[in-house]
């Protein structure tokens, strides 16, 4: 075992010192995808006092789906720091991952290691380029939708992004994600780092 692979495995791929450079890469994702968690639970809030009697304007939807997607950007960033693509040279990335699951508590039943999510915004344009010519696009075509789910009486429908307010389910291009979970993951991440930071 060379010197380095030694250490590596000694100090579970960070050395003590180093570990606040990940902590502050961590804080980043986290309080980004905090703020837009505070603006969508306002706008719950605001959904249940006026029971649902309000105007939902091609602007709000944008902010909302542009919150919602922002969640899911920044969860699917702190995904490789728990749940890396490689193991790494002498499995650098998967000591290091491993020693960052333990510090913020998480396993491999957690929403965030969800592949498909990290896969869907990595490559997004990919993605964007094999959905429109994947098939003709006939029937109906949103690229803003939030509200409840809607019966397409089967015509075929194509969102770009939408928000089901009434399952909490977010769309793109096809592809669909339970919100939930991932906000509860994200606060859970959210609240370790600041219990951490408290206790420093």
């Amino acid at each position: 075992m060379s010197e380095l692979k030694q250490l590596i495995e000694e100090y579970g791929g960070i050395q003590p010192p180093h570990l606040a450079f990940y902590m502050e890469s961590i804080r980043f994702s986290s309080e980004a995808a905090m703020n837009s968690i505070d603006y969508l639970a306002d706008f719950i809030k605001m959904t249940n006092e006026t029971k649902g009697q309000y105007e939902m304007t091609r602007e709000l939807q944008t902010i909302i789906l542009d919150h919602l997607q922002n969640i899911l950007t920044h969860a699917a960033a702190l995904s490789r720091y728990f749940w890396p693509s490689k193991p790494g040279k002498d499995s650098l990335h998967q000591k290091r991952a491993e020693t960052l699951m333990a510090e913020f508590d998480l396993n491999d039943d957690s929403p965030l290691k969800n592949r498909s999510l990290r896969n869907q915004l990595e490559h997004f344009d990919e993605n964007l380029d094999k959905y429109l010519w994947s098939k003709p696009l006939v029937g109906y075509v949103l690229p803003a939708y939030v509200g409840g789910v809607f019966d397409n009486d089967g015509v075929p429908t194509h969102l770009f992004r939408a928000f089901y307010i009434d399952v909490g389910i977010f769309e793109t291009l096809g592809q669909r994600y339970e919100v939930q979970p991932i906000v509860d993951e994200l606060c859970k991440i959210h609240e370790k780092f600041n219990s951490a930071n408290n206790h420093t």
